[in-house]
């Protein structure tokens, strides 16, 4: 008996415990029974989903089911009619927009300064960046800085341009411009399909192959050039004229460029480096134009002698000793005392010009076009044929002389 009431009670209790345990199973259910197919509850808040394409869809989450019901028949009558986006797709669509929108909204300054940093990440020179950025900041950003891109006009390229006085600032300018333009045409920066660029670039003089026979330097006047420069300075003339260098070439020689300097002849100079004021750095010479040349032995003397009462004995050591760039004089000082000689043997000489005498003394002397290259770093072949060009004209002058010479004592 006792064994039976025992039995009862534990089959009591496990019955009660059943049934305890599934009351809130079936509210849970009845709860969820309870909701329109598709709407689902989720931490107090009600997901819909809709079946889109064979899919269940999500398409939002909602404070109340009113709400959910609500987007739900939105949703179902989007799409029996064919136009239901779902709310990822919509989300993706909106943001390519806004990006669109930012994209077409570049100014002209927006792109001058992607375009630049562009240059620096492909490793442009600072000096081609410094030169760009120069003319940016003086003409065009002034300007046309803050018209979009898809607003600019040939005209107002136009007008831009005329309006700078100058003709080398203009073609600077044009140049930048035109670069830069063609830059967002090739990456569709801000929307633009077609540079709107038709400013006719204005041609330097010379560009197809002359030199200035008044430009160009006697033996002589090197000669006199020389003797007018202050001591110290005075072996800058020959090396730019009998060595072809340019100024920031000369400005970068270091005593260790020279070698063989023990011997009257053989004597070589190494080109390794230039002084770019536009960078304000030492940097490579132009166009990578490394070479050894050879020195012309009545220069040999005068290299020793400066080397000997101006340069450190340190192989690094600068040819002209100062406190600009790297320990160099700086070229506005060497510039002065240039000016001051220059204009007591050949008034507006400029000091670029020694090297073309030099190089177009070297082409009468026989040298050939490979030869004019190499002695003078050039990279353009076209560059080079300048001085053959010269060449050829002095040899027809001086044929013209013999024939009239011949012609007067015939008669």
């Amino acid at each position: 008996m006792y064994c039976c009431a025992q039995t009862l009670a534990y089959l009591g209790t496990r019955q009660g415990r059943a049934s305890r345990s599934f009351v809130p199973k079936v509210e849970k259910l009845a709860r969820r029974s309870a909701l329109p197919s598709g709407i689902q509850n989720d931490k107090g808040r009600y997901r819909a989903r809709v079946t889109y394409k064979g899919k269940r869809t999500h398409i939002g989450s909602f404070h109340t089911i009113a709400d959910a019901r609500a987007a739900l028949d939105i949703a179902r009558s989007e799409i029996a009619r064919g136009v239901f986006v779902p709310p990822a797709e919509r989300k993706r669509q909106e943001r390519e927009l806004r990006q669109l929108e930012e994209h077409n909204a570049l100014t002209i300054a927006d792109l001058a300064e992607s375009w630049l940093e562009s240059y620096e990440r492909a490793g442009r020179s600072k000096a081609t960046i410094v030169t760009h950025r120069s003319a940016l900041n003086a003409h065009v950003l002034p300007v046309l800085g803050d018209i979009f891109l898809t607003q600019l006009t040939a005209d107002m390229i136009q007008t831009m341009l005329d309006n700078i006085g100058e003709p080398i600032p203009r073609r600077n300018a044009a140049r930048t411009l035109q670069t830069m333009l063609n830059f967002a045409v090739k990456t569709k920066a801000g929307g633009l399909a077609a540079s709107p660029f038709q400013y006719e670039l204005p041609r330097p003089k010379n560009t197809r192959g002359r030199i200035d026979r008044e430009k160009i330097a006697t033996p002589e006047e090197i000669a006199a050039l020389t003797a007018a420069m202050p001591q110290e300075l005075a072996l800058g003339v020959p090396l730019a004229a009998w060595c072809a260098l340019r100024l920031g070439e000369v400005m970068g020689l270091e005593r260790g460029d020279f070698e063989h300097l023990d011997q009257d002849s053989g004597t070589t100079m190494r080109v390794e480096r230039q002084v770019n004021v536009k960078a304000g750095a030492i940097t490579h010479p132009k166009a990578e134009s490394y070479r050894t040349i050879a020195v012309p032995s009545f220069m040999v003397p005068m290299i020793r002698n400066h080397l000997n009462s101006h340069v450190s004995p340190e192989p690094s050591a600068p040819l002209f000793p100062g406190s600009g760039i790297g320990g160099r004089l700086s070229q506005s000082a060497f510039d002065r005392a240039w000016r001051e000689a220059r204009d007591k043997v050949k008034p507006g000489f400029r000091f670029h010009d020694l090297r073309h005498s030099g190089l177009t003394h070297f082409a009468r002397a026989g040298a050939t076009l490979a030869e004019l290259m190499l002695r003078g770093g050039h990279t353009d072949v076209s560059v080079a044929l300048r001085y053959q060009t010269a060449t050829a004209e002095r040899d027809r002058e001086l044929t013209e002389r013999m024939e009239n010479m011949l012609t007067a004592n015939e008669s």
